[in-house]
This record gives C-alpha cells, sequence and structure tokens, in this order.
C-alpha cells in the first residue's frame, strides 16, 4: 500500500458517534474536507458519508481512521485497523502507545465539545503528537484545516494539561451545580451568579488567577468561613469541599 500522504484523495474513517464525533464530523464539513466512512455503534447523524454499524460492512484498508471513542476502547479499536493504516486519537488522558500502529497521532482538541452546539472551530486550541513526519503531513491536510492553533505537546504535557483542564472546567462546572443547588434551597433565582462568572472570566482574559483572587479565603476572614461552613452542616460533603479549598487559599495567599 501507498504511503496514503501520497494520495491525492486520502480516504477516512471516522470512528465514534458522540460528542466529540459529532463536532469533528462538522468541522471537517466546515472545512471542505470529506470522510469516507463513519462506524458507530447506535444510529447516528451522517454529515453527508456513509454510516456502517459493524466492522464488518466498513471498506477494507482505509488510509486514515479518526477515532473518537473513550480512552479505554482506543486499544480494542485498533485491533480491527490494518497497520497499513495512520491512526489519529484525540483523547487528553491517553499516549501515543495507546496506538499500536506505528503511524499514529494523538490531537487533544482543549474544549468541551457538547452535541448540538455552536463552536468557532478555529478558536480551538489543539495539543498533537505524531509519531513521524509523514503523520504530521496527514495532520496538516487534514485536521490542521478543520481546527484552530495548534502545540505540540508529549504525553506528558498533554497529561498535565488535561488534569488542568479538569480543574478549570470539570471541577468548578461541579461547583457551579453546588451553588445552583444553594440558591434553589435558599429560594433564590438560580442564575443570580451568571454575572458574576461571567465578569470573572472577562478577567482571566488580561490578568492571571492569582491577580484577580477574592473572597473570605483570600482575605482569611475566619468569621465569615465559620459562618459559611456553618450552614453547610446539612451537606456534609460539600462543607468538607468548602474547607479543603479555603484552607488551601488560605496557604496559597497567607504563607508565612
Amino acid at each position: 500500500m501507498a504511503s496514503c500522504y501520497l494520495r491525492p484523495v486520502m480516504r477516512i474513517a471516522l470512528i465514534g458517534n458522540g460528542n466529540l464525533a459529532w463536532h469533528l464530523s462538522r468541522a471537517m464539513r466546515n472545512a471542505g474536507l470529506h470522510i469516507h466512512a463513519q462506524l458507530c455503534r447506535r444510529n447516528g447523524e451522517s454529515q453527508g458519508w456513509d454510516l456502517h454499524h459493524t466492522w464488518d460492512s466498513m471498506p477494507a484498508d482505509l488510509d486514515v481512521y479518526f477515532l473518537a471513542v473513550p480512552d479505554a476502547s482506543i486499544a480494542e479499536v485498533c485491533t480491527h485497523i490494518s497497520n497499513n493504516a495512520t491512526v489519529i486519537h484525540f483523547a487528553g488522558g491517553s499516549d501515543i502507545q495507546s496506538i499500536s500502529q506505528s503511524r499514529r497521532a494523538v490531537c487533544w482538541p482543549c474544549q468541551t465539545l457538547t452535541r448540538g452546539t455552536e463552536i468557532d472551530y478555529k478558536t480551538i486550541p489543539v495539543l498533537y503528537e505524531c509519531s513521524d513526519a509523514d503523520t504530521e503531513r496527514i495532520v496538516e491536510q487534514t485536521l490542521n484545516k478543520a481546527w484552530g492553533t495548534w502545540t505540540k505537546a508529549d504525553g506528558k504535557q498533554r497529561l498535565a494539561a488535561h488534569a488542568a483542564a479538569v480543574f478549570s472546567n470539570n471541577f468548578t462546572n461541579h461547583l457551579q451545580h453546588i451553588a445552583h443547588q444553594l440558591l434553589h434551597e435558599a429560594g433564590l433565582p438560580t442564575q443570580l451568579l451568571h454575572p458574576m462568572v461571567k465578569a470573572h472570566m472577562q478577567l482571566l482574559d488580561n490578568h492571571e488567577p492569582n491577580q484577580v483572587q477574592t473572597g473570605p479565603a483570600k482575605r482569611n476572614d475566619v468569621t465569615t468561613l465559620q459562618r459559611h461552613i456553618h450552614i453547610l452542616q446539612q451537606h456534609p460533603d460539600w462543607k468538607k469541599l468548602y474547607e479543603a479549598l479555603s484552607e488551601d487559599i488560605i496557604i496559597t495567599y497567607h504563607k508565612t
């Protein structure tokens, strides 16, 4: 089989039908790129290409496989793919060695991707790693045209960025859930704090987080902290979380 980057048109397969696959399909279509076939385990929404529900029905020996699947499924999916193919996965928490094929890459989009939402794909930062120059050329000819800013990062760097994303996005969203519940229990509008959150995110466009930290823990206001802890007695887990975060803020800004 000839190197796929020499083909005038690469035959690309998309494996998966979740949030990432949905957005990847749209980004590819918006960039004028074509996917030859998509494998999804359940009914999917085609962006203009053939859908398949089993490996048996998939065309053989496609050139490039995009794996939009959970981290734990990457190795198993690779067993269905020719060793001559180029395989790319998009998981921030898995390294490039999770792909068994020799021509491989990781392209992790640093963005929350939820099916049905509108995103400017050109603004999405991507951390990527390629096994060789040929694979990097394939990425440049396809995904680089579909998504935004690209930064090379090895597995250790991506894992650190992935952990950072959990703090920055997943944990803060859970904290918003807690805030939502506290407001609801107090009989207040659950969107009461949305303007505050939006204003804070705008501050981070031009300031370091430690420059805009506020609140009773930053001030080491023990009286207010104790009052908050008291009203959280009915939510022991939230109380522990409040105490742990407050302690870390105090340590950060009141080092002796």
